[in-house]
């Protein structure tokens, strides 16, 4: 375990988070910030899966197979890139909260 100093000022702050000791509260807030997190990569999934009628998985075995009408658009290739970044990046939102979850 690792000890860190706080300000009063900062431990103020943390008496409106959800917890009884510090650490609960840090713990708290951390699982917000995952869960926001994880949101906003899902909103941006769902924008994709909307346009494109299909997860990730899918639209990438389409893209390898040639299916993907303007394949080597600029357009289509951004999108693929982000698709797959917000992937990535939902998948450590959702092993922070495990770790949050589970490990405390």
């Amino acid at each position: 375990m690792k000890n860190i100093g706080l300000s009063e000022k900062l431990v103020d702050k943390l008496k409106f988070v959800e917890g009884e000791e510090l650490s609960e509260k840090i713990l708290n807030l951390l699982e917000a910030n995952a869960l926001m997190k994880l949101k906003e990569c899902e909103e941006q999934i769902f924008v994709f899966e909307s346009k494109y009628g299909m997860d990730f998985e899918n639209f990438k075995k389409a893209w390898e197979k040639g299916n993907i009408k303007g394949k080597h658009s600029h357009e289509v290739e951004r999108n693929f890139m982000e698709w797959e970044g917000f992937e990535s990046e939902r998948k450590k939102w959702l092993d922070a909260l495990f770790d949050i979850k589970v490990k405390g």
